[in-house]
């Protein structure tokens, strides 16, 4: 198998090398992290420019003969090397909600919403998990109920909503059939600026990493919302939503992958000039092997990452391979994480080293989107066990 990027693909790779160097030094970075703020949208805005939120999406919209996702992973992989926080605030859009629109959207509701996503010019959010539902997010009970006008009235709770309160757009999955078992009674709803909704309460919820990415709970009052929010059929919105999940299990390998590497880049720098007993710690034996090891889960994690666009791009799906991605990048980059804050020791433990941020941060890579264990279950399930 060949996954050797196109003469095009290593430009996207190399102008998000630049970009990040210009637009997110370490230090500013640190500050959105220390501040819990998001990064401005005008950083978002030079990305759509750059036309880095269209690799998914239709031609009509991108510009695109079609769909480039070893492109898009090119593009993670750069970009994540300087915030893998930030990366989620671009994918969550670009790579896992502006697609879901594209395929099961009305022509409205893609007339609206894709422009404006490729432009940079919002955020997406998601509403999915909720408090009895995480791992097993079909068995969600948030509902909605339709009034005799055909529109819908919602109920519910839902968590970790990511960036739901300056989201543009929120889709939120509903039961629309309470006697339906599980997925079959899912309905998925677009819904328009949640954060200034009166019937939207919004709460934030302080998190271990990801700082900059704000998470919300997110109590639905009454919220009613016409006939033409529903994205796709009544009652199979649970197809929509797993295409998403596919998606951004995909990107989140990527994600570890370029965020791994730019931690043992800090590392190897780090160690080449640290002089302990008489000569550079990078010479001590069981230091190289520690970063041999790193690299190793690094260049086993991205052969599954790109192993998968290889795969989405050809057959338009890559449910399983997603899952080999996710859990190897996920994993690669804890690993990579908490070895490399040891490696670099006291200074590795400060937080200009930028090593307590990947720290915080690579723990989330290996619970959202899908834990490590239900990865497993569904690469079992393709092994037919």
């Amino acid at each position: 198998m060949d996954f050797d990027l196109s003469e095009e693909q290593r430009a996207i790779a190399e102008t998000t090398r630049r970009f990040v160097e210009k637009e997110m030094p370490r230090q500013q970075i640190l500050k959105w992290v220390r501040d819990k703020v998001e990064p401005p949208r005008e950083l978002f805005k030079k990305l759509g420019q750059l036309g880095y939120y269209g690799f998914l999406l239709p031609e009509a919209y991108s510009g695109l003969e079609k769909p480039d996702p070893t492109g898009m992973l090119a593009f993670v992989e750069q970009f994540a090397r300087a915030s893998s926080a930030a990366t989620t605030a671009w994918g969550r859009a670009a790579v896992i909600l502006a697609p879901m629109v594209a395929k099961f959207g009305s022509q409205a509701q893609k007339d609206l919403v894709l422009p404006k996503v490729m432009a940079g010019e919002v955020f997406m959010a998601l509403g999915l998990s909720e408090p009895g539902s995480g791992s097993d997010a079909a068995s969600l009970r948030t509902s909605a109920v339709k009034r005799a006008d055909g529109s819908w009235v919602i109920n519910g709770e839902k968590l970790y909503c990511s960036q739901a309160e300056s989201a543009g757009f929120l889709i939120l999955a509903a039961r629309t059939d309470p006697s339906a078992v599980k997925q079959e009674g899912i309905s998925t709803f677009l819904i328009e600026k949640p954060g200034s909704n009166p019937a939207i309460e919004l709460t934030r919820i302080e998190t271990m990493g990801l700082a900059m990415v704000p998470t919300f709970s997110a109590n639905f009052r009454d919220l009613v919302v016409p006939p033409d929010a529903m994205i796709g059929p009544e009652n199979k919105g649970w197809k929509c939503v797993l295409g998403g999940l596919d998606n951004e299990r995909l990107y989140h390998g990527a994600i570890g992958v370029g965020a791994s590497q730019a931690i043992i880049d800090e590392v190897i720098a780090y160690l080449k000039q640290r002089v302990q007993f008489g000569k550079p710690l990078s010479k001590l034996q069981s230091v190289r092997h520690k970063i041999v090891d790193m690299q190793l889960r690094v260049e086993a994690a991205r052969l599954l990452v790109y192993r998968g666009a290889s795969v989405l791009e050809k057959t338009g799906a890559c449910h399983n391979e997603a899952s080999f991605a996710k859990v190897a990048g996920a994993e690669c980059y804890m690993h990579c994480a908490y070895t490399g804050l040891h490696l670099l020791g006291g200074y590795g433990y400060s937080v200009d080293s930028g090593l307590p941020m990947h720290f915080q941060d690579a723990k989330l890579f290996e619970i959202g989107g899908g834990a490590m264990e239900v990865q497993r279950d569904i690469i079992a399930r393709g092994m037919g066990l």
